[in-house]
C-alpha cells in the first residue's frame, strides 16, 4: 500500500520532536449512542406527546471533548505530548483531570472562566454514520488572545507548532487567529495550523478568518472538512454560488478545497468520509480513506489534525502524512471505547493491509 517504509522507519523511531500548543477549547462531552436517527426522533417525539417520559435503548458515555483537548489527547497517545490551553471554571478543571490521561500536560489550564458541555448524539442517517452536537460553549465562545498569561506566551515561543481550533464557537475568532499567530510569525519560527470547525450557526467569522488571517499569510496549513470547504470557499471565490450546497456533490469537495489554498496561499489538509488530501501550491496529493467499521463518529476530525500535526512535524511527504492520518483517524472511529492509537497500533494496523474506500478511489480519479 504504501510507496516506500519511511512512515513505517518514523513511527518506529523515537520521537524527538519539542511538544506543539493546542489552544484553546475544552468541552465535557455527553454521548448519546444510539441507532437510526429517524427512530431516536420518533421515540422523542412519542415522549413529548404524552407529557414527558423516558427514552430507554441508547448507550451514553461521559468523555473529554473539545477539539483542542481530543488533539491533545490524540498527539499524546501518539506519542508526542502536547502543550495544552484552555479556559473553564474549577468544577471543569477537576473534570479534566479525571477524564485525561496524567501525562498531558495540563498546566496552562485557566480555572477563571465557565465550563463548556456538549450532548453528542450519535446516529445512523442515509447510510452513514453521524455525529449531531448540542452545545453550551462556556468560555470557548469569548477566549481572547489578551486572555493568555506570560507562561502560555513562552511554550508558544518555545513550540514548532501552534494548533487554533474549534473557532466556531468563538465570537472574536477573527481577531483571536490574527493577533495569535501574528505573534507567532513576528516571534518565533514556528508553523501555525488552523482548524476552524463547523461555522454555521457563527457564519459571519468565515469571511473575516478568510481574508485577514488565511490571506494574509498567518497560517501554515488549513485543516478542514468538506462542509467546511464550502464555507471557504464561497468566502474567497466570486463564483460563491458554485459551493453552496456542496455537501451532497462530493466531486466538488476537491475543487472547492484547491480554490481555498490557491486564493489563500494556505496549505490545506482536508479529511473526508471517503477520502483525504493535501493541496499546497496547486498541487493535490489524495488518497482513499481505510474501510473500517464506524463505532463512534465524534472526535473523528481531531484524530485526524493529530496525525496529520505529527506527521507535519516527521518531515514526511504529503502520502505518507495522510496515511498516518488516515490511520489514526480510522483506529479512533473503530474503537469501541473511542480510545487514541499509539505509533505501534498505527504501525500493525498498517502492517495488515486495511481495505481503503471504494467510493473514495473512484472520486480520486474523477478529479
Amino acid at each position: 500500500m504504501l510507496d516506500s517504509c519511511r512512515l513505517l522507519e518514523a513511527l518506529r523511531s523515537p520521537l524527538v520532536l519539542k511538544p506543539p500548543t493546542i489552544l484553546p477549547d475544552f468541552f465535557v462531552d455527553h454521548f448519546v449512542i444510539t441507532g437510526t436517527l429517524d427512530d431516536f426522533i420518533e421515540g422523542l417525539k412519542r415522549l413529548a406527546e404524552q407529557g414527558g417520559g423516558n427514552l430507554t435503548g441508547t448507550s451514553q458515555i461521559i468523555r473529554r471533548g473539545g477539539n483542542s483537548v481530543n488533539t491533545a489527547s490524540a498527539l499524546l497517545a501518539l506519542g508526542l505530548g502536547p502543550h495544552l490551553i484552555v479556559t473553564t471554571d474549577a468544577h471543569g478543571s477537576s473534570l479534566l483531570h479525571s477524564l485525561v490521561n496524567p501525562q498531558l500536560d495540563l498546566t496552562h489550564v485557566h480555572t477563571d472562566g465557565q465550563l463548556a458541555a456538549t450532548v453528542s448524539i450519535e446516529a445512523d442517517y442515509k447510510g452513514r454514520r453521524v455525529n449531531l452536537m448540542v452545545s453550551d460553549s462556556g468560555s470557548v465562545s469569548s477566549f481572547r488572545f489578551a486572555d493568555l498569561t506570560d507562561r502560555d506566551l513562552q511554550v508558544i515561543r518555545e513550540s514548532p507548532l501552534v494548533a487554533l481550533l474549534c473557532l466556531n464557537h468563538n465570537r472574536n475568532a477573527p481577531e483571536l487567529a490574527r493577533d495569535l499567530f501574528s505573534m507567532v510569525r513576528s516571534e518565533t519560527k514556528a508553523m501555525t495550523f488552523m482548524d476552524m470547525g463547523d461555522p454555521s450557526y457563527n457564519s459571519a467569522i468565515v469571511k473575516p478568518l478568510a481574508k485577514r488571517v488565511l490571506a494574509e499569510g498567518l497560517v501554515d496549513i488549513l485543516g478542514m472538512n468538506e462542509n467546511e470547504a464550502g464555507w471557504f470557499a464561497r468566502a474567497v471565490d466570486r463564483d460563491s454560488e458554485r459551493w453552496r450546497h456542496i455537501l451532497s456533490r462530493p466531486k466538488e469537495w476537491i475543487p472547492a478545497a484547491k480554490t481555498v489554498s490557491h486564493e489563500t496561499g494556505v496549505r490545506v489538509d482536508f479529511h473526508t468520509p471517503h477520502f483525504t488530501a493535501s493541496i499546497d501550491d496547486d498541487q493535490v496529493t489524495a488518497i482513499p480513506a481505510f474501510e473500517v467499521p464506524v463505532r463512534v463518529a465524534c472526535g473523528a476530525g481531531d484524530s485526524w489534525n493529530a496525525g496529520d500535526i505529527l506527521g507535519t512535524l516527521l518531515g514526511l511527504d504529503p502520502r505518507e502524512r495522510l496515511t498516518l492520518a488516515n490511520s489514526a483517524a480510522a483506529l479512533y472511529v473503530s474503537s469501541p471505547s473511542a480510545t487514541h492509537p499509539s505509533r505501534s497500533d498505527v504501525i500493525e494496523f498498517l502492517k495488515g493491509n486495511p481495505s481503503v474506500s471504494s467510493v473514495g478511489s473512484n472520486l480520486i480519479k474523477q478529479v
